[in-house]
């Protein structure tokens, strides 16, 4: 019993020191939102000795975060419903069909990860451009899940192949149960533990990225949360703490996405077990 309880706690002492990593940077973070401009001045990486909404105020209506978190909301949505739905439903096809071509195509999509963003980015803003997509957020939003599907395709294919046994399915064509019954009423229910965490990825991925944000929205009165923040800075002034609140509040999102990804997890694995 006490070989047990010693190795508990050197796990626990493991992983809080695999966090320390992550929490100082956070820490950082919410004390130069929050700090006097004067106390951030004289110690930029000393501990506050003060306290204010002020900064976070001021970002809020300087870069109009407002209309900047609606964008970015707006875009993930899109990408999420385009991403997790395509990749549930390749990731099922690719299930119930097997072969050599079949594997050839999964794994050719799946590749397209490897490509770098750059390197496609520019003929598509020049496709969008000649029939004017470009500054649309649901436009945007599609590029996105285009962009992270062949990692959801590759994760949801991974989980299938691990629920959805050769006796499962064997079980529901004879229970008369077709291709389409099969996938809603069976493969749907049980995928949801990979599909919660497909679309916190997959928003987190969206809500964080600047490059194809910045290459397909031209107007500067369509922003997204990130273009919004990187508004701040100038050559002039880098506005460090009006950045960091920016930051902090583009962290809340996120971080209510991870915490019902994580009920959505309890849940799918509890439903299941119990299958």
């Amino acid at each position: 019993m006490t070989t047990v309880r010693r190795e508990r706690q050197v796990r626990t002492a493991v992983a809080a020191l695999l966090t320390v990593p992550f929490i100082i940077p956070f820490l950082m973070l919410i004390s130069t939102a929050v700090r006097e401009r004067d106390d951030f001045a004289s110690a930029p990486g000393g501990l506050p000795a003060s306290f204010t909404f002020q900064n976070i105020v001021n970002a809020w209506t300087e870069a109009d975060l407002a209309d900047g978190l609606r964008s970015s909301l707006i875009t993930c949505v899109v990408a999420c419903v385009v991403c997790c739905t395509t990749a549930l439903a390749g990731a099922f096809w690719f299930r119930i069909h097997q072969g050599r071509v079949v594997g050839a195509m999964r794994w050719l999509l799946v590749a397209g990860y490897a490509v770098p963003t750059i390197a496609w980015l520019i003929p598509v803003l020049v496709i969008l451009a000649q029939h004017d997509l470009t500054n649309n957020l649901v436009v945007l939003g599609i590029v996105n899940g285009v962009t992270s599907l062949p990692f959801a395709l590759y994760l949801m294919h991974t989980f299938f192949n691990q629920v959805l046994s050769a006796e499962l399915l064997e079980a529901a064509t004879l229970d008369g149960a077709g291709i389409l019954r099969t996938f809603g009423r069976i493969a749907v229910p049980l995928s949801l533990p990979a599909l919660a965490s497909t679309i916190a990825l997959v928003f987190v991925w969206t809500f964080g990225d600047l490059i194809i944000a910045v290459t397909l929205l031209q107007d500067t009165s369509v922003q997204t949360m990130t273009l919004a923040t990187a508004s701040l800075s100038t050559r002039e002034d880098l506005n460090i703490q009006g950045q960091a609140a920016a930051s902090l509040v583009a962290l809340v999102p996120m971080l209510l996405v991870f915490v019902g990804a994580q009920k959505a997890l309890a849940k799918g694995f509890g439903g299941g077990s119990g299958k």
